[in-house]
């Protein structure tokens, strides 16, 4: 029952503030590619371009395919039905947390009551802006699940098992960059393994992938037009050259910035990832990859990704890490390490759990750490639905003349970012509306 909870909680407030509308991004990552695509004549041409798309410094084959597909069937767009799909990963991720959770674990209801602290990390809002948010959900959550799934895989002796890792493996690069992180680790997992002949054909499968990205990639383009920090530093892979130990520690521990990004909340993260770090590297001297090499392999991949982020945003400001939309990387670090402490010490303690004192405190905190994010989350979710409603009616109040007004409302102390992103956005859904790819709804 308990398990169940923050699932039921998690997705009756996302569907409660579904709405058919694009946001911030989406413009670009969805409207501005159907645009493009609609215009482009003979199925091979699609192809190709469907290939050398690109957004911001990432090819995101996997919302582009999505995005054509449903073009594709229905003749246009719908935001909420892409939402929903991009909502959907964070049960398929539950399910692999659980496949990966105490393993030999003979009782069911142990392993239940054991696992209620992860179901309340992993079902909350505090990573909301990946949520009810077309394009982010389904590369920032997805990306996940594809990298997880593909490690489990893996680590099964089977033919079937290892196809099964290669499809997971391409589909998390065609999601996000950091899907390329398994590159490292799958061939770490298959090493150790002495899997020689699968270890050259992932090799193999790396190559055709790093080709398909590197065709008409912008080796210049971070943040698409509005970032300073690849432009600083020459590139994006310039910019790894340049991360910050502090960005990192904060980005392993946001799930403690419940307040939001500020300086206060950065040092409580770092702080917190610093401990997270300290446990991992514990429990690695403990052998604990030998006990569960999913999980172990799964904190390899968060970590390679922790120092990816590190290198590609520290400029932005320490605060950025604690960003929402990299708040389930923090959310997800605590539950491994809660995973590695039940494994390691807590399932083995005689007597009831409920006077297991370890326990009752993780769930209490947990408990208390998902409805509290709900709570903000919901709001968050609101005020965002309520401003996308505001900026799609002036836009459709003033269509056909020279405003400028909507479809994104105008925020204070808007950066450069969103200004320009706004300024783009109604050029785009006009042409979409002339095209036929999206019908907004009125308002």
């Amino acid at each position: 029952m308990m398990v169940a909870i923050p699932g039921v909680l998690y997705y009756s407030i996302l569907f409660r503030h579904l709405v058919d509308l694009p946001l911030l991004d989406d413009y670009d990552a969805v409207l501005g590619f159907l645009n493009q695509l609609a215009q482009v004549k003979g199925a091979a041409a699609k192809f190709w371009f469907f290939l050398g798309a690109q957004h911001n410094e990432y090819k995101i084959f996997f919302g582009h395919g999505i995005a054509w597909a449903q073009y594709d069937a229905l003749g246009h767009v719908n935001f909420s039905a892409i939402c929903v799909l991009g909502d959907f990963a964070v049960a398929v991720l539950a399910l692999i947390l659980w496949s990966m959770f105490l393993p030999e674990q003979k009782d069911l209801g142990k392993r239940l009551t054991y696992f209620v602290p992860a179901s309340w990390l992993i079902f909350q809002l505090e990573y909301y802006e990946t949520l009810n948010w077309a394009m982010p959900s389904l590369v920032t959550l997805w990306v996940i699940v594809f990298s997880l799934g593909a490690i489990g895989c893996l680590l099964r002796p089977s033919r079937m098992s290892y196809a099964g890792a290669v499809v997971l493996y391409v589909l998390a690069i065609s999601s996000l960059g950091n899907g390329f992180l398994l590159l490292p680790v799958g061939l770490l997992i298959l090493v150790m393994q002495r899997q020689r002949a699968r270890a050259v054909g992932w090799l193999v499968i790396s190559a055709v992938n790093i080709a398909a990205y590197a065709y008409h990639y912008n080796f210049h383009s971070s943040q698409a037009i509005y970032s300073a920090q690849s432009h600083q530093h020459g590139s994006v892979f310039a910019t790894l050259l340049h991360l910050r130990p502090d960005y990192l520690l904060a980005f392993l521990g946001n799930a403690a910035a419940i307040g939001g990004a500020s300086p206060t909340y950065a040092a409580i993260s770092i702080v917190l990832g610093l401990i997270l770090l300290a446990v991992f590297a514990w429990m690695a001297r403990r052998g604990y990859a030998k006990k569960n090499p999913a999980i172990a392999y799964s904190v390899l991949f968060l970590l390679l990704t922790a120092v990816g982020v590190a290198g590609l945003r520290s400029d932005f400001g320490l605060t950025q890490s604690l960003s929402s939309r990299y708040t389930i990387y923090g959310a997800l670090a605590l539950i491994f390490a809660w995973i590695m402490v039940v494994e390691e010490f807590l399932q083995k303690r005689g007597g009831p759990i409920v006077n297991n004192n370890p326990y009752v405190a993780m769930t209490g905190v947990a408990v208390l750490f998902g409805l509290c994010m709900d709570y903000v989350g919901n709001a968050n979710l609101s005020r965002r639905e309520n401003d996308a409603k505001i900026g799609m009616a002036a836009y459709e109040r003033t269509a056909g003349t020279t405003s400028l007004e909507g479809p994104i409302p105008p925020v204070p102390f808007e950066n450069d970012v969103i200004k320009t992103l706004r300024t783009r956005s109604r050029a785009i859904l006009t042409e979409s509306v002339k095209l036929g790819v999206y019908e907004p709804p009125k308002y």
